[in-house]
Formats: structure tokens, C-alpha cells, sequence
């Protein structure tokens, strides 16, 4: 694949110099916590590693680990901070583009570009207003731009304008990558450009160089500071159709909308724009900017030791950038006054001995102030405002792209790592005798012998299992876990639930009479008709899923597949076709085509199973063979959740439909697990048994380690993501969805209710 700019991208003296970039700012690492330093002591590996992924395709960043941090009094910017290896990328990828951007950028765009910024940006909307006589203005800022801006529109956009099949699929994967928190939650990137991300900003400008060219191109004053932009006229309407004209093109091909705030009005009123109030010509900082700027350097004061701390020399290196060079020298002083108000909390300077008071004067020489004045007469400055007493005294060539990359997959694939990393912290399985649960600070400890062998925050977790006997714990345990909705299941040694703990959900009058009623409206036939047609859809397109992988290994797998799966949908279409009679004969021909059904599919799976280990029959009773107490117990943990699930959809679990209501039994709980079972536990167990797992049978039952490992599968499956009605859900979600669906069909506020289905 001939491209250039991307070789030119990915080549090794190119990532040294944006490495050098990176180095030198010191800033913190992203999700997998590396610092500068770290990275340091192999930097020549890493970057060789870099440059030989990006060349063969195979490199995928890792998402952006979210940061909050206040925008305003009421709201909380959401960042997204890079690895140290990603920061070098897109630095790299942002010192091959920068060139061929700022060709194409206009005079009046002034965020994020060299020798321009925002005192230029406040000089130039002076310069207008006092040389080219406007006297109308326009001032706007788009709303939520850095999160709005639509992916297509971008895309097509960057396609156009770079030829670069290379960089465009790059800096797709760089605008696509989702974000994680600190608990591995993943937050899909639908739109919107990351904040954090070294090329944001310059995707920021590039996507509004169609407004900045419509402006230039008319007869209008413009000064824009990325979202924020002022448009002057010399009259009222000019104005008017300025506003107009701008907001039409953001709607219409820009697919974004100005906040509410964006009028026009009379230059002579004054205005604000980045935080400076013009009154005409002049300037001054706004009152609302001048609270923001104190509260600012009361927070920065607070992250460190000492009075002056590194935060604090940042917001006032800020302050100096900007404020400093366009406000009076009598609102600097003033923000000076404000500082010493701050540091002043600190200090307790009248309890302090002479030697303390000098180590805090030296602190000073950290800042210098905003004022000239307090500069002038530093030391004065500061012993009046704390009240001390005066006292006397390699390089490597460029290479060539040999793989095409695939941002989506790319994405798609680091999505999926950090969804499992999500969900590893959601089970608690307990299966060692002795265990001690207790609770701390938010947090489940584990003991084994007085050692804490794990700690587990609440926040995360959904659900503990016991597996063993001997498991101790204390009541503020299960008061936390009811707290944190956290279920607590309790697994005999072959898998039956013998016990639960949950936060209280009672029965609810209103769904109890619906269950009961749907024995003589007739929903109790269309209950059943959905349960087992879903069921055996299941079964046929998980051996469906399986003959992809095996259709040529196991030649013989693949013969039965097709006649099995011809068979196994024509009994699905025998009991959609069934009609109602009295109901216990209608359960009866329709367990006897879900048993026939059952039978062409343990015998069709069973071809893989056997390849492993020995597979006859499915047992449910007394079985003694390893794949049917794996089945059994598997099914049991899956018992535990399909119940929590009814409970909380307010349902009786023992009015069933499917199978037959009896004395002190959860039937309920039976018909639901038909939709569920193969996707939970059958692809849990296939999946331990063809890996060759150490898996054992100790006087007929599985032994400790393997219920161990059986359980964390089963658990991993009910946390995987799928796509569901449209919406992404890992599958506890939906088995509590469907319990809720149910729920809902019953009582009559929905008209249908249908199966939970896996398509292969």
C-alpha cells in the first residue's frame, strides 16, 4: 500500500522526536498506570515495538482512562488520559499533520496554534472594534462541541482533505477508542473527539474551517477560540444575519447547535468573550471569571504540601499567560490579595518561630505575582500580608506498510479487553473451608488463617458465590451487600442452590394475579410456546456456532450438523403450530418435542465432546460422569440467578407455566432457564472441556478446584456483552430484563413477549 504520509508517520526517527515531546512534559500515564520514567528505562525496545506495529497494522491504542474535573460551578469536563505509548503515537501522528492542517487554516481561528492564542485572539477583537468601526456583535459558543461533533461528517471530511487511507483509519481509531474508568467500566465514543487527545484539538479546528471560510468570505469582523467565536457588523441586521448564517451552517452541515446564550447586541453594552468583560475597547476580568480564578487557586492550594504547591505555581503560570497581559494592574494586585487570603489559611505565621517564618518567606521564591507592584516590593509584599514581624538579618529508516488497518476491529478488540477487566471484579467465588468474609471500608476482605488472601471493592461487585462448607462472615457483610445489591448464593457439592441472600422485593399483589390469571386468558400457551421455541433456537444456533470452527477438523460433526438442524427447526415449527387444548396436554406434546429436540442436540454436541472426554447422554439425575455434573452444577449457579432475577421482577417463582407448579418448588425459575442455558453453561462447559482443562471427579462429584474453575467460567459468560434489542448488555442484564419483560406481558403493558435468542 503506497503511503507515504503514514510511512513518514510511523518511522522510528519520528517517534524519537515525539517521544522527546512527551518526555518533556511530564505529564501522568493512562490506564495502565506507566510513568515517563518507567518508560524511560526501555524506550529504544518500546519504540522499535511501535514503529513495527504501526507498520504491520496490529497496533491498537488502549482506551482513554476518564478524569473528571470541574468546568464550572455545576458541571465537570470529562478528560480522557492516554498511555505513555499513545501519547507518542498521536504526537507523532500530530507532527506529520500539523504542517499540512495549518496550510489550510485561516487567520481567524486562534485555539491550539503556534504564535496565535487567546491574548492574541482578545487583541484582535480590540483591534477590530477600535480600527474597523463595528458596533454590533454576535457572541456564541457551541454547545458540548468536543462531545458532539459527529463521527461521519468528521470522517468524510478527513477522507477528502488527506488522501491518506493510513492516517484517516488512524486518527479513526484514535477518535473511536472508547474510555474506561478506573474500575474498567468501558464508555463507548459515539461522537464527539476526545478531550485528552493530543490531535483533538487539531480536528477541532479542522472541522470548523467551514465557518471560519463563510465568515471570511463576507463582510463580517470574526475572531474565533475553538468553540468560542465573536462576529461583528456595523448594523443591527448585519448582525442579525450573521448569527443566522452561522447557526444555519452549524445545523444544517455541521450537525451542531450554538447554546442558548449566543445573541446579538450592542457592542456599546460591553460583552465578554474567554473570560474578559469589553466595555468598548477596554478590557477588565468579569466578576464571575475573577471568582472562578480565586476558587481556582484555593483548589490548586489544597493538592499538596506546603504553601506554595506545584498546582498552585500552574494556575498562576496560567493566570500570568493570559490574565496578566490584558487586565489592569488594579485587578491583578487584587487577585494578589486574594492569593495571600488563601495561603494565609495555611500558614498560622503568628505561632511560628523566626526560623519557620523564614522557610515560609523562601517558599515565595516558587511565584512571582501578578501585579508589578507586589513584585517590586516582594518581601514588604508578603510580611504584611502573613503579619511577620521584620526582623534584620539510534535512528532507523522509513519502512514500508505491508497491513491494512481496520480501526473499527481495532477498537472493537480493546473494547472487549476492557469489558472482561470490567467484569472480573463482579463475581466472588469462595470454595476453600475456613474462608472469613468481613468488611472494610467499602471493601469485602477474605481470609484464609488470619491472611487476607484478596480484597474486593463493593462498587463493582454483583455477586459472591459459596461453594464450600465452612465459609464464615458477619451481619455488616450482609448488610452491605444488600446495600451494594450484591446476592450472595449458596451451591450444595453437585450445584443445587440450597440458599440465597438478597436485598428484601416482595411480591407484588397486582403481577401475583396476572400469573395466576394467565392459566385462563390463555397467555399461559403463548408463555410456553415462546419459552421452548426460543430454547431450541438456542440449541440449533450454538451447534450453528460451533460448525463454523469444526467444520473441517471434525468432518463428521458437520454431516449430522445439517440434518440435525433441518430436524431440530421443524420441531420448532411443529410447536409454534400446536393448538390450545387443556393445558396439561398441551405441555405434554410440547415437552415431547422439546425432549426430541433436547436428544438430536446433546447427541450432535456430543461428536465434540468426545474427542475430549467420554459423553453418552445428558444425565439430570445421579449422574456420575464429569460433562453432566459440570452441566448440573453449572446449571445451578445459573438457578441462583435466574431466581434473583424474578424476585426482583416482583414475580411468585412457583407459578410456572412450562413445567407444572408444585409444592415448595421454584418452577418458575425452570421455565426461564430453558432461554438460557445454552449460552451460560453449555458454551462454559464445551469451552473448559476442549481446552484440555485439569478438570476432576472426586467420589462422583467435581472436586473443589473444578467447581473453582467452572464457576468463573459460568460467571465470565453471565458478564459477557452482547448486543440485545439494540443495546449492548452483558447477559445478567438481560436475564433480569427478560424476567422484567415477563413481568410486563403479564399485567398487559406489553402485548408480546419474546425469547431471549443468541443468533450464531
Amino acid at each position: 500500500m503506497d503511503d507515504p504520509l503514514f510511512e513518514s508517520f510511523y518511522n522510528l526517527e519520528t517517534l524519537t522526536l515525539a517521544w522527546l515531546r512527551v518526555r518533556s512534559k511530564h505529564t501522568a500515564g493512562g490506564i495502565d498506570r506507566q510513568t515517563i520514567e518507567e518508560y524511560q528505562h526501555k524506550a529504544e525496545q518500546h519504540l522499535i515495538s511501535l514503529s513495527d506495529q504501526l507498520k504491520s497494522g496490529s497496533y491498537i491504542q488502549q482506551p482513554y482512562l476518564e478524569v473528571l474535573i470541574p468546568k464550572n460551578e455545576n458541571e465537570k469536563r470529562h478528560l480522557g488520559l492516554l498511555t505513555i505509548n499513545d501519547k507518542i503515537v498521536q504526537t507523532a501522528a500530530a507532527f506529520v499533520l500539523t504542517p499540512i492542517f495549518e496550510k489550510s487554516f485561516l487567520n481567524v481561528s486562534y485555539a491550539y496554534r503556534n504564535r496565535k492564542g487567546a491574548v492574541k485572539a482578545i487583541r484582535k477583537v480590540q483591534q477590530l472594534i477600535a480600527n474597523q468601526k463595528y458596533t454590533w456583535l454576535a457572541s456564541c459558543d457551541v454547545d458540548n462541541f468536543f462531545d458532539s461533533i459527529p463521527h461521519t461528517i468528521l470522517f468524510r471530511k478527513l477522507s477528502s482533505f488527506l488522501k491518506s487511507t493510513g492516517m484517516v483509519e488512524m486518527i479513526r481509531q484514535f477518535v473511536t477508542m472508547g474510555k474506561v474508568n478506573k474500575h474498567f467500566a468501558w464508555k463507548d465514543a459515539h461522537a464527539g473527539i476526545p478531550q485528552g487527545g493530543v490531535i483533538s484539538p487539531m480536528l477541532a479546528n479542522f472541522y470548523l474551517y467551514q465557518l471560519d471560510k463563510l465568515m471570511v468570505d463576507s463582510p463580517y469582523g470574526f475572531v474565533r477560540y475553538a468553540d468560542d467565536f465573536i462576529i461583528l457588523a456595523k448594523t443591527e441586521p448585519e448582525a442579525q444575519d450573521a448569527l443566522q448564517k452561522a447557526v444555519s451552517l452549524l445545523t444544517n452541515h455541521l450537525q451542531l447547535s450554538l447554546n442558548e446564550g449566543s445573541k446579538v447586541s450592542s457592542v456599546e453594552k460591553g460583552f465578554e468573550f474567554l473570560g474578559i468583560s469589553f466595555n468598548g475597547a477596554s478590557l477588565a476580568l468579569s466578576e464571575r471569571k475573577f471568582k472562578r480564578l480565586s476558587q481556582k487557586m484555593l483548589d490548586a492550594s489544597r493538592t499538596g504540601n506546603g504553601l506554595i504547591t506545584p498546582k498552585l505555581v500552574e494556575v498562576l503560570q496560567g493566570i500570568h499567560t493570559f490574565y496578566a497581559k490584558l487586565i489592569p494592574q488594579e485587578t491583578l494586585s487584587m487577585l494578589d490579595d486574594e492569593l495571600m487570603t488563601v495561603i494565609r489559611a495555611r500558614a498560622f505565621i503568628d505561632n511560628k518561630t523566626h526560623l519557620q517564618q523564614q522557610k515560609i518567606l523562601a517558599e515565595f521564591d516558587a511565584i512571582e505575582f501578578l501585579a508589578k507592584q507586589h513584585n517590586f516590593k516582594r518581601k514588604e509584599y508578603i510580611e504584611t500580608q502573613l503579619a511577620i514581624q521584620r526582623v534584620t538579618t539510534k535512528k532507523a529508516g522509513a519502512l514500508k506498510l505491508t497491513a491494512e488497518i481496520n480501526s473499527e476491529k481495532a477498537v472493537r478488540k480493546r473494547k472487549h479487553e476492557y469489558q472482561k477487566l470490567e467484569s472480573a471484579g463482579f463475581g466472588l467465588i469462595i470454595a476453600t473451608p475456613g474462608t472469613w468474609l468481613s468488611k472494610r471500608n467499602n471493601r469485602i476482605i477474605v481470609k484464609q488463617q488470619d491472611t487476607i488472601v484478596q480484597e474486593v471493592p463493593l462498587l463493582n461487585l454483583r455477586n459472591i458465590t459459596i461453594q464450600n462448607d465452612g465459609v464464615s462472615f458477619s451481619s455488616n457483610v450482609i448488610e452491605a451487600c444488600c446495600e451494594y445489591h450484591v446476592s450472595i448464593n449458596f451451591l450444595k457439592h453437585d450445584g443445587k442452590p440450597y440458599a440465597l441472600i438478597h436485598q428484601p422485593d416482595w411480591f407484588n399483589a397486582e403481577t401475583g394475579i396476572a400469573q395466576l390469571q394467565a392459566y385462563q386468558n390463555g397467555k399461559c400457551f403463548y408463555i410456553i410456546k415462546q419459552l421452548v421455541t426460543g430454547k431450541i433456537t438456542n440449541q440449533v444456533n450454538l451447534l450453528k456456532y460451533y460448525g463454523k470452527y469444526y467444520n473441517e477438523r471434525i468432518p463428521s460433526y458437520m454431516e449430522a450438523l445439517n440434518e440435525v438442524a433441518a430436524e431440530m427447526v421443524a420441531y420448532c415449527s411443529e410447536v409454534e403450530n400446536l393448538a390450545n387444548e387443556s393445558l396439561d396436554d398441551y405441555r405434554m406434546k410440547i415437552l415431547a418435542y422439546e425432549g426430541l429436540a433436547a436428544s438430536r442436540y446433546w447427541s450432535t454436541l456430543g461428536i465434540l465432546i468426545n474427542t475430549r472426554v467420554p459423553f453418552e447422554k445428558r444425565e439430570r439425575q445421579g449422574a456420575t460422569d464429569l460433562v453432566n455434573c459440570m452441566l448440573n452444577y453449572g446449571y445451578g449457579i445459573l438457578y441462583g440467578k435466574i431466581t434473583e432475577a424474578i424476585i426482583h421482577a416482583n414475580l411468585n417463582p412457583n407459578l410456572s407455566y412450562l413445567h407444572k407448579p408444585e409444592h415448595n418448588r421454584p418452577s418458575l425459575v425452570y421455565d426461564l432457564i430453558e432461554e438460557f442455558r445454552q449460552q451460560v453453561v453449555d458454551r462454559a462447559v464445551f469451552a473448559l472441556i476442549i481446552k484440555n482443562r485439569e478438570l476432576k471427579l472426586e467420589n462422583g462429584l467435581l472436586d473443589i478446584a473444578t467447581r473453582k474453575i467452572l464457576a468463573l467460567k459460568v460467571i465470565e459468560r453471565l458478564n459477557t456483552v452482547e448486543i440485545f434489542r439494540n443495546r449492548e448488555m452483558r447477559l445478567f442484564e438481560i436475564i433480569d430484563r427478560q424476567a422484567h419483560n415477563l413481568s410486563l406481558y403479564l399485567t398487559g403493558e406489553k402485548k408480546v413477549y419474546k425469547p431471549y435468542v443468541r443468533k450464531w
